[in-house]
């Protein structure tokens, strides 16, 4: 097993709890528990649901069908050294229990080693290391400095939680709320694990960029919440320039019944110099990129059933080269369906992403898209969430794809939290690249959190 190199962050953390003896201090421990299944079945001959064969992990083997299976361990606290100071850190561990002997031949969570063998290995990591400063009793008691390891939540820049594991970054963040109802947000990323291939790879902390990345945003409602607004600017050194804002509007009706619509908008512009990703990768005068996205959704109460639809459109337009997502799990090597450099991110806020078709699909440059989701909670049994997707390329057809995914949380005896999810994902092109297969998922999810 190798142990992560604790961040300046980190031993700070433990400096603290180790010396401060002031009765003030709190600890709030926290942990959980989570095994996570896949398997896949697509065109390819012996591509079988449940068949150990069909359970591969890792990204590569997925185009041609698998499943994954590894489990996860979490324990952490989080507190109060004094009414100015505190802190967080969680310790994180993955391992497939043996599982790759039976029942999987791969994983979804490597550790970053390339060598078969090797990534299977246990990985232990802090996903989360920080300490917090709200300078108490002077005109900064409205703002608060959190330094070091943790998780992230922006538009262009943020965790991603669908995996085994989530990415976190090495990060220093000031919030300051001295306007009412508004959060204001300055930010410092120098690195973090996001990774586009398997997203998360354990202790494998990367330069964010090349010399990370600075970003500003207003958080804001208006009319007693009632129009959520945001916005957000971004300089990720070496790859790009970028804006992303956010505006919804919510009405409550009465009797159950509630309408909310919602608008998004945002633009990447690519650095060219000779250092930038986009020169790297062999793009000449790399266009900006723009797109934007509508929803309009309702949502009613009848009896013991809660019940809701939504509907989306997001367009991003075709000359961009880098994808309106993450930038956090970039995509940092020619595409493999020839149109490169599409530059883009695992995941993306736009509204109408899929489990599958998300920053890889509808935030691609060229790519229109319409979604329509249905979601009921009903007593006794849990939620239910029934999502189509359809999206297609001016730019490459390759990625004209529909995807339907239904997804079904419920809570199992011991107080385990269950997802059950299945996805279909279905190519207009008829495509035997092995990329563009038309697959069937099954994902599982137990987790338990004490």
């Amino acid at each position: 097993m190798k142990f992560a190199k604790l961040s300046i962050a980190a031993l700070a953390v433990v400096g603290f709890t180790s010396s401060a003896v002031a009765s003030d201090i709190t600890i709030n421990p926290f942990g959980s528990a989570k095994l996570y299944y896949e398997t896949i079945a697509t065109d390819a001959a012996g591509s079988d649901l449940f068949s150990q064969s069909a359970s591969s992990g890792a990204a590569a083997n997925l185009k041609d069908g698998g499943a994954s299976g590894q489990a996860l361990f979490s324990l952490g606290a989080t507190g109060k050294i004094n009414d100015c100071l505190g802190y967080g850190i969680e310790g994180m561990a993955v391992d497939t229990l043996g599982l790759e002997n039976n029942v999987v031949s791969n994983v979804r969570m490597g550790n970053g080693n390339s060598a078969p063998k090797d990534a299977l290995d246990t990985q232990f990591w802090f996903p989360q290391a920080y300490v917090t400063y709200s300078p108490c009793d002077t005109f900064l008691s409205n703002t608060t400095f959190k330094i070091g390891r943790q998780y992230l939540d922006t538009p262009l820049a943020f965790t991603e939680k669908w995996n085994v594991a989530p990415n976190s970054f090495d990060a220093a963040v000031m919030l300051n709320k001295d306007i009412v109802n508004t959060t204001l947000v300055a930010a410092y990323v120098g690195r973090g694990n996001g990774d586009f291939v398997q997203v998360t790879n354990g202790e494998e902390f990367r330069t964010y960029g090349t010399d990370g990345a600075y970003t500003v945003g207003a958080i804001t409602s208006l009319l007693d919440g009632a129009i959520p607004v945001s916005v957000w600017g971004y300089d990720v050194v070496n790859v790009a320039q970028a804006f992303w804002g956010d505006a919804g509007y919510k009405l409550d009706l009465g009797d159950g019944l509630k309408f909310n619509l919602g608008a998004q908008y945002g633009f990447m512009t690519p650095d060219d110099d000779a250092n930038s990703l986009a020169t790297a990768l062999g793009a000449v005068n790399p266009d900006d990129t723009s797109g934007f996205g509508v929803k309009i959704g309702t949502s009613m109460k009848m009896a013991d059933m809660n019940f809701g639809i939504t509907a989306a459109y997001t367009s991003v337009d075709k000359d961009g080269v880098l994808a309106l997502a993450n930038t956090a799990t970039i995509q940092d090597t020619q595409s493999a369906n020839g149109v490169s450099p599409t530059l883009g991110g695992k995941k993306t806020k736009l509204y109408t992403a899929a489990i599958y078709g998300d920053g890889t699909h509808v935030a691609i440059p060229g790519s229109d898209a319409y979604s329509v989701k249905v979601s009921t909670k009903l007593a006794g049994v849990g939620s239910l969430a029934v999502k189509y997707v359809n999206n297609d390329n001016s730019n490459n057809n390759a990625l004209d794809m529909d995807e339907i995914d239904v997804i079904l949380g419920t809570s199992l005896p011991g107080g385990i939290g269950a997802k059950l999810i299945y996805m279909n994902r279905a190519y207009d092109l008829v495509n035997n690249d092995a990329v563009h297969n038309d697959a069937d998922h099954v994902r599982i999810i137990l987790s338990k959190n004490f």
